[in-house]
């Protein structure tokens, strides 16, 4: 059977949660949780094989350096993972009645709320 991996990411306005997630049949690969943005304990934890990991981010790591941590220390313990990518999504709640199921990001999409929420303009910002 083949695979279709996702890495899905939800981003906060002081967090970013991630995941990579067999998109065919549900199977998660990696999940974890980055935390405490903007402050001297920002640190980011996950799960992959079945061992939990932790690590500190560094004082006032954001959205980016938790991303680049992702990609370059945590992917790159498992190269095969991140070669099977195919897709990268992100949950955004948006779009009220216009927009009832997954859509591909687009400038209409974004431009959609005029006067969005916090987290809204974070995670315009990071796709």
């Amino acid at each position: 059977m083949s695979s279709k991996l996702v890495l899905v990411l939800n981003c906060g306005s002081s967090s970013l949660k991630f995941a990579i997630i067999d998109a065919l049949n549900g199977d998660e690969y990696l999940s974890g949780l980055a935390e405490c943005f903007h402050l001297p304990e920002a640190r980011i934890k996950w799960k992959m094989d079945g061992s939990k990991q932790e690590a500190d981010l560094g004082a006032g790591a954001a959205h980016s350096e938790a991303l680049n941590f992702i990609v370059n220390t945590i992917l790159a313990q498992k190269p095969e993972l991140s070669a099977q990518l195919t897709a990268i999504g992100h949950r955004i709640v948006h779009g009220g009645e216009k927009y009832t199921s997954s859509v591909v990001i687009d400038d209409s999409v974004i431009q959609a709320s005029k006067i969005p929420p916090l987290s809204h303009r974070c995670t315009t910002r990071r796709i």
